[in-house]
């Protein structure tokens, strides 16, 4: 037999066994745990599925529904754990198993890159108004009643800042690849500072809802939490290196066995907080990415009822904003809400008494060295005094130097010397 071949098939082979032995790993535990027997006739049935289940996939599905429909309480705490383990470690080697789909190329248009303060994409399904919706953001005129088939660029300026928006061509379905240049859209997406969802008031809540959210969980784009408290490096030797298992529901043992399980021999996992399995996989996963985002709920003037606030901002757990571009509401709310996911600060320069049209925009935290850094680094290196107004707090005008941190709607003006 050809070595290739010979070395194909072993590989299989161990990976077989290696899902085999899981399986085996779980059903062994779940005796050992004594499986209550009263547990929901769905339950057992999604656990009868997980067993018989035969491919990787078949058992991801069959086990995430055993846990949705288990009853939480201290009787199952042991056995969810243990299933939560088992589905991280499948859809690690799902991860490690699926090659990547290669498409024709990206489109040119949809080769746009990052200006202005922040890049900000519109994203929505068919017919939601994102068209309308960044037309009235960026006083633009793009053709609105006919799908948008290529990126629509244009400017946000809103309180000294600007912020380039993307009005993104719809996403048909969670499927992607349904839509023509689907990756291409994602891609943008996740290249983006803020991901701007689009609800329409008018259509069906729910199926927006869920649509948008299979959409974003199959990209990898994490929108609803924050990143976790862990670095993961791949080395070129050292072996692997795991500080912070205490934080786990694993021990070191299991984590190894998951780093190696992904072809990964030297590395560091670093973890400085308490982290569950959906953290672990996130974090070894490269494709995953964290987004802010916002949602914008449009054509609330054609609606005669109350917009169901509560459960969207269940569904989604970001700041969810009312607009309408026909009655030209909403565009302040956003842009306070940019500032606010993104962290930024405005800072107004002076210059032979005059205050600039133009504001820095900085994140929260930064220094008059950043302020300068960010004007021309002749700033820095011809640096003597600057002096900073602020309208707000006792003392309104200081003398400061280069590690002084600024506050928003702060005045700076910077001496330097000839």
């Amino acid at each position: 037999m050809p070595p290739l071949l010979n070395a194909n098939l072993e590989r299989k082979k161990f990976l077989n066994y290696s899902l085999k032995t899981q399986c085996n790993r779980l059903v062994k535990d779940a005796v050992t745990l004594k499986m209550p027997t009263n547990l929901p006739a769905e339950a057992q049935l999604a656990w009868q599925k997980y067993l018989e289940a035969k491919t990787t996939e078949e058992k991801i599905k069959a086990l995430e529904e055993f846990i949705s429909l288990v009853p939480k309480h201290k009787g199952t705490e042991k056995l969810l754990m243990q299933a939560k383990k088992s589905l991280t470690k499948l859809k690690l080697q799902l991860l490690k198993k699926k090659e990547i789909k290669k498409g024709a190329g990206i489109h040119p248009a949809f080769s746009i890159p990052k200006e202005e303060d922040a890049q900000i994409t519109i994203f929505g399904l068919p017919g939601t108004g994102k068209t309308a919706l960044f037309n009235y953001l960026t006083n633009n005129d793009a053709p609105i009643g006919k799908p948008t088939t290529v990126p629509n660029i244009g400017i946000f300026r809103f309180s000294g800042a600007s912020f380039q928006v993307i009005d993104l061509p719809p996403l048909f379905s969670d499927n992607i690849d349904s839509t023509p240049n689907g990756r291409s859209i994602v891609s943008l997406m996740r290249n983006s500072d803020l991901i701007l969802i689009v609800i329409d008031a008018t259509q069906d809540l729910s199926w927006q809802v869920d649509t948008i959210r299979r959409i974003l969980k199959k990209s990898r784009i994490i929108y609803s939490k924050p990143r976790p408290p862990i670095r993961f490096e791949k080395l070129s030797r050292g072996g692997i290196q795991i500080y912070g298992a205490q934080f786990t529901n694993f021990d070191l043992t299991e984590l190894k066995e998951i780093i190696k399980s992904l072809g990964i021999q030297n590395c560091i996992l670093e973890i400085y907080g308490p982290v569950d399995e959906e953290d672990i996989l996130n974090a070894l996963d490269k494709r995953t990415v964290f987004k802010k985002a916002i949602v914008a709920v449009t054509k609330v003037d054609a609606i005669s009822f109350e917009i169901d606030l509560e459960y969207l901002s269940k569904e989604f757990r970001i700041p969810i904003i009312l607009t309408s571009a026909f009655e030209k509401t909403g565009a302040v709310e956003i842009g306070n809400a940019i500032f606010s996911a993104l962290n930024l600060i405005r800072v107004w320069t002076k210059k032979d008494g005059k205050i600039s049209d133009r504001a820095l925009i900085l994140k929260k935290g930064s220094t008059v060295r950043n302020a300068a850094e960010k004007i021309h680094s002749d700033f820095v290196k011809k640096f003597r005094y600057a002096i900073v107004e602020r309208q707000k707090g006792k003392v309104k005008r200081f003398r400061v130097g280069l590690d002084f941190e600024l506050e928003d709607n702060d005045i700076l003006y910077i001496n330097t010397r000839d």
